[in-house]
């Protein structure tokens, strides 16, 4: 008897032990490159206009070379011949390992945190209306530079913004702009491309998704003053997601 009361608890262990490293390999904390950096960097400039009519605050290292780009850019004539300047400047001057630290761990501390909000999407997303896409892996990769946070829908990236003392932008929890970026990849191709949302439209719809799905547990989360206001009519019921797609495409017939 002894002996089988001892053998299902080693069994739970093990179960629960590998659920963990499971869970744990769901998301991957990448530090960057040189190239990767330079990448965000000449990616903000290329978008700066963009980025400046929408209100952003724009992240980029403070040099006069920096500066003339984005006077290039603003006139139409920065490209990608302007990369390898951008790579100089980053490698000579600017780039350094050790400022990525302190937001590294910040998000390490919270992977219990944003694993709970990828299995409560999981298991509920069958339910739903529309297709969230999700990924196996999430790669979560720092720079210091650009608007806050990006993300790739082709292949679960997701670029967050930080500094060199660990704060991130708009919030103190890294947790919240993560799932927002996130959740902009769950519905980019189902609802924001087959719809043709803009870009206003398109934020308030994820926000609204991480209020409404999260709120307990993000309570520092705010629905951005960006879109058309009257969708909140539609979607302001936790349940309401379930019918996203039925809602925006009465919404945008209207």
């Amino acid at each position: 008897m002894k002996l089988t009361k001892l053998l299902l608890l080693t069994f739970s262990i093990i179960s629960l032990t590998c659920k963990s490293q499971t869970q744990v390999s769901q998301i991957e904390i990448v530090q960057p490159t040189i190239t990767e950096e330079v990448t965000s960097i000449w990616r903000t400039i290329n978008d700066y206009s963009f980025f400046e009519k929408q209100g952003y605050t724009i992240n980029l290292p403070n040099d006069s070379l920096i500066d003339s780009l984005i006077t290039k850019s603003k006139n139409g004539t920065f490209g990608n011949e302007d990369f390898s300047a951008i790579y100089t400047l980053v490698e000579s001057k600017i780039f350094d390992q050790e400022d990525y630290k302190q937001a590294i761990q910040k998000v390490e501390n919270q992977m219990s945190l944003i694993h709970s909000f990828i299995n409560e999407i999981d298991s509920k997303r069958s339910k739903w209306d529309w297709n969230f896409k999700m990924f196996d892996k999430y790669k979560v990769i720092f720079t210091l530079y650009g608007t806050g946070g990006s993300y790739n829908p082709d292949d679960g990236t997701i670029t967050l913004f930080t500094n060199k003392d660990g704060k991130f932008m708009n919030y103190e929890n890294p947790a919240n702009t993560i799932i927002h970026e996130l959740t902009h990849m769950g519905m980019e191709y189902s609802i924001i491309q087959k719809y043709n949302l803009n870009h206003g439209l398109k934020e308030r719809l994820v926000d609204t998704f991480v209020y409404l799905m999260f709120k307990e547990k993000l309570p520092e989360y705010k629905i951005q003053n960006m879109g058309d206001r009257n969708i909140d009519k539609y979607l302001n019921k936790k349940k309401d997601i379930e019918s996203l797609n039925s809602i925006i495409n009465k919404f945008v017939k209207k």
